[in-house]
């Protein structure tokens, strides 16, 4: 091999990497479910990092249900209840601490639905 391949190919390798550290860190404070089991409630706490800032605690959710289901984006939030097909995003002001979500099945029994809870 000469040395412009193995440049090339080092560069490339290098690349990969860093695309893929990119990834994995910004997944960090961030939650994703799949809910097709409608028999359990899901509560999730996000906890914000000692020295880093956030904006927003960010709660989206798309799929379809059979039927009612209850969500509280946040601990001082409302609940809401959703049904049917689902395409909604909750954003609300987030600066510290603990974010924390809850997905109660209510009335519905089938579906598929994919939360995603984060913080930025």
């Amino acid at each position: 091999m000469d040395f412009k391949k193995g440049l090339t190919v080092t560069i490339i390798l290098l690349l990969i990497g860093l695309g893929a550290a990119i990834i994995i860190g910004s997944n960090q404070g961030r939650d994703v479910f799949f809910i097709t089991d409608f028999d359990a409630i899901v509560n999730n706490s996000i906890s914000a990092k000692k020295n880093k800032q956030y904006s927003y605690q960010i709660l989206r959710l798309k799929g379809n249900v059979n039927d009612t289901i209850i969500i509280k984006p946040c601990d001082s939030c409302n609940t809401v209840k959703l049904s049917g097909n689902i395409s909604q995003k909750f954003k609300y002001k987030f600066t510290h601490g603990v974010s924390r979500m809850s997905f109660n099945p209510y009335k519905a029994t089938s579906g598929n639905l994919k939360i995603v809870h984060k913080i930025r």
